[in-house]
């Protein structure tokens, strides 16, 4: 199930202030707002992701339809408070049971060096005390107050997980949890990328898992979409502006008739997305696919690292003042990292599938990893991708998302049975308004799941049963 931001919810306060409008509107309009980015308008986060509805929130790239586009995912088990500080070099073994994508990392990733060759083990054990003196240690940076070091690497063609430490002079101020994860709301402030493709989407706004070791050190579990990164989104730009244009000609609207932030604007806005979705997947075909090297650099500059204040009570005022720092307590600096990165695809398995049924929808591709399952979708010419996808397992329990990446068609396996799984493409408009409320994410009884399933199956738009038989997958 996905998840407003702290973010978007206080916009949604806001919005609910002045005018009262229908759920679906709301819905939409939230969508808008973290979904339409435009290079040519918010150059520093452009996107380029094309399944602009089949992801959390959805994307509409290209075109002028900027609005804003914020906000972070956070989740994990409830934080435990750790008798014993780990070693850095150890974190993947502390964490990886208690991220979305949990799964055996520690067996296969690799601990990072500092310069003059030593690990970058560096925190107190058996009591210890941390040295973090050694400032010129290529994975280890301190800042105001804060070290943080990159401790671990692990890297499939899907994604690359990379363990980080942050280590407080002083305890860190009490911090706000998940309502339904449980893990404190930290975000980091940061760019980066990969030196393959230096047009690829750029990382903004880090979307970390974690938990508290104690009350100076945080460690958390970064996870960078790799399969994103190599993609040439050059062609499928420039013909999804000029989508975008037509449709902003065939309604004789501009920018500025969309910024509207009235009643008759956010319905123009409304109007405009509902459009560019009816449209929009069939443009992926000019999404072009970039090798991945074996090895390559991952470069991450944090700037900012932000933690909500437990209890925080919003104000307008605030906002104001603060912007969207209102309500955090923040550090502030230049935590730079290169981090090199070898792909091991030991344990990942690819279907191709290339499936459409009657209206146009389908499944490109699955791609299957010990520790997630992402669902490719593919629209011909003609169909319409204003769509949602919910994926059920082998029990029909509703498969949790990856909540690092904030897609939709990103699924986090966990300890679930995948020897089956149910792919469902929904309307987003009735998922979202009618659907979504009604589902069971672990259901207690087999009625209740064959209830969900069978509500799912009748109101489906596409339909795909998938079976995982000894590592092969078969449909």
């Amino acid at each position: 199930m996905m998840t407003l931001n702290y973010n978007e919810k206080d916009f949604q306060k806001k919005l609910q202030k002045d005018i009262e409008m229908p759920e679906i509107v709301h819905e939409h309009i939230n969508q808008a707002y973290r979904l339409i980015e435009n290079n040519a308008v918010l150059q520093k986060k452009a996107s380029k992701d094309p399944y602009h509805w089949m992801k959390s929130g959805g994307r509409i790239a290209g075109g002028m339809a900027a609005v804003l586009a914020v906000g972070f995912v956070f989740c994990a088990i409830n934080p435990v408070m750790a008798k014993n500080i780990p070693v850095v070099g150890g974190l993947f073994e502390i964490l990886q049971d208690n991220v979305s994508f949990f799964g055996d990392f520690s067996d296969h990733a690799t601990t990072l060096e500092a310069v003059d060759g030593t690990k970058t083990d560096s925190s107190e054990t058996d009591g210890a005390k941390t040295d973090h003196t050694n400032n010129d240690a290529i994975y280890t940076k301190t800042a105001d107050g804060l070290t943080i070091t990159c401790s671990e690497v692990y890297a499939n063609s899907q994604a690359i997980y990379v363990t980080m430490q942050f280590k407080s002079d002083k305890p860190f101020p009490e911090t706000e949890t998940g309502a339904e994860s449980g893990t404190p709301v930290i975000d980091l402030d940061m760019t980066g990328g990969v030196d393959f493709n230096s047009e690829a989407s750029p990382v903004i706004d880090g979307q970390v898992e974690g938990k508290f070791l104690d009350d100076n050190t945080y460690a958390c579990i970064f996870r960078y979409d790799l399969a994103e990164a190599a993609k040439d989104y050059t062609e499928y730009n420039e013909k999804y502006n000029e989508m975008t244009q037509q449709v902003m000609d065939e309604m004789g609207i501009t920018q500025a008739d969309l910024d509207d932030q009235t009643d008759e604007g956010y319905a123009l806005l409304e109007e405009f997305i509902n459009k560019l979705s009816e449209r929009g997947g069939e443009y992926q075909k000019y999404i072009k696919d970039i090798d991945i090297p074996d090895t390559f650099n991952l470069h991450l500059d944090i700037t900012k690292v932000r933690g909500l204040e437990a209890n925080y009570q919003w104000s307008e005022e605030d906002e104001k003042k603060y912007g969207r720092d209102a309500g955090y307590y923040k550090y502030e600096g230049d935590w730079s990292f290169d981090i090199p990165v070898t792909v091991d695809d030991s344990q990942t398995e690819v279907l191709e599938l290339n499936d459409t049924n009657d209206a146009g929808i389908g499944l490109k591709s699955v791609i299957r990893t010990p520790y997630e399952l992402t669902v490719n979708e593919l629209y011909k010419e003609g169909s319409n991708s204003d769509c949602f996808m919910v994926a059920l397992d082998a029990n029909g329990n509703t498969l949790p998302y990856n909540e690092s990446t904030g897609n939709c068609n990103n699924f986090a396996i966990q300890d679930r049975d995948i020897s089956t799984v149910d792919i469902y493409f929904l309307d987003y408009v009735q998922y979202m308004d009618e659907l979504k409320g009604q589902q069971n994410f672990d259901n207690p009884t087999k009625e209740d799941g064959q209830k969900w399933k069978k509500l799912l199956e009748e109101n489906a738009k596409y339909h795909k049963t998938l079976h995982f038989d000894n590592d092969n997958v078969k449909n």
